[in-house]
């Protein structure tokens, strides 16, 4: 079997899933966040653990399809809220790493109207005391 009948046949799948399916240093845009829910899943060593589902809409060669990408790491949900990441949203998601060392990323967010949204200030450290002043 050729590599272009195996490639295609791959391609297809991917088009067709209701998942958002990512290879390390790929991306993909989301036109428009439908809904986030949460849900309850197993992790890889078995144990339930929540995690996020967001319902989005996505660009294929078959053009628009509504699809889920799931994420349970609090890292990825702090970036969805710092970046301003609402519904009627679109952006990008960028993957990088894989198994266990997998990390997305959020960029180009730009709210329901199509503006750019600006991110959200991190949350700024309780200032230090002062210092004694030693004799």
């Amino acid at each position: 079997m050729s590599n272009n009948v195996l490639d295609s046949f791959l391609n297809k799948k991917k088009a067709e899933s209701v998942y958002v399916s990512l290879e390390d240093g790929e991306s993909i845009r989301i036109s428009k966040l439908r809904e986030i829910k949460m849900f309850t899943k197993p992790g890889f060593s078995g144990e339930l653990k929540e995690a996020l589902r967001l319902i989005v809409d996505v660009e294929t060669p078959e053009g628009i399809k509504t699809k889920n990408f799931d994420n349970s790491t609090a890292r990825f949900a702090n970036e969805l809220r710092e970046k301003n990441v609402g519904i009627g949203s679109s952006f990008t998601i960028t993957r990088n790493g894989v198994q266990t060392n997998t990390r997305y990323s959020i960029s180009d967010v730009k709210s329901a109207d199509g503006a750019a949204v600006a991110p959200s200030a991190p949350a700024t450290p309780e200032p230090a005391a002062p210092a004694t002043p030693t004799a």
